[in-house]
């Protein structure tokens, strides 16, 4: 195998391991103050112990994980303040990009958004789903706004605030139709291209698990 190939897969593994273990704390299979052991987890997926490091070392500047010297990794703690300040961070960065690109939206965008709506009401039974297909919404809104350093700041929040809602969900108990009546209601706001009702309706929408 050529150098290039090697590092190639290397980063592949890489990002391979960091998604699976990203959704495992999402979804919490990893808890909060869970050890991640990088021996336990190469041999599990079986591969070698580099791309788990490496793994390791991009979910810790996302702040999913810390470590401890001598100790290892260990799943971050979920704490309620910061959190707010996730969320308001997230509104403000999506409310930015509303009313940057709701000029220039047109049937397609619209009908694009609806196709992701018509998925959350097909995936009501699955909730993992139906969270990826919330995140994909957002995104969708964000990527149109051309703003790279939004869709890297919003990546990282949102993976912040998946774990949160997670762990709010039985509380909460948001029902699964409801989850796809929220966001086709985010659609019908935005055909109406009233810009601060849009801003308005997104960050009311985005904050309600925060200021319960």
């Amino acid at each position: 195998m050529s150098k290039t190939k090697k590092v190639n897969t290397l980063i592949s593994l890489k990002d391979e391991v960091k998604e699976k273990l990203r959704e495992d704390i999402i979804m919490f299979k990893l808890k909060p103050g869970d050890r991640i052991v990088e021996t336990e987890v190469a041999k599990r997926l079986g591969i070698s112990q580099v791309p788990v490091r490496e793994a390791l070392r991009g979910l810790e500047e996302e702040g999913l994980i810390h470590t401890i010297k001598y100790r290892g990794a260990f799943v971050t703690d979920i704490n309620p303040v910061e959190m707010y300040h996730m969320f308001s961070l997230r509104a403000k960065i999506e409310t930015d990009a509303i009313e940057a690109i709701l000029p220039q939206l047109t049937r397609r965008h619209f009908g694009e958004l609806y196709d992701i709506v018509d998925k959350m009401k097909y995936a009501e039974k699955d909730y993992a789903v139906q969270s990826q297909l919330d995140m994909e919404f957002h995104r969708t809104i964000i990527e149109w706004s051309n703003v790279d350093v939004f869709l890297h700041i919003w990546g990282m929040l949102t993976n912040h605030i998946r774990r949160y809602i997670t762990l709010l969900n039985p509380k909460v108990r948001i029902l699964p139709e409801e989850v796809h009546q929220y966001h086709q209601f985010l659609v019908e706001t935005l055909e109406e291209r009233d810009v601060e009702k849009a801003k308005i309706v997104f960050k009311e929408h985005i904050m309600k698990m925060v200021e319960k």
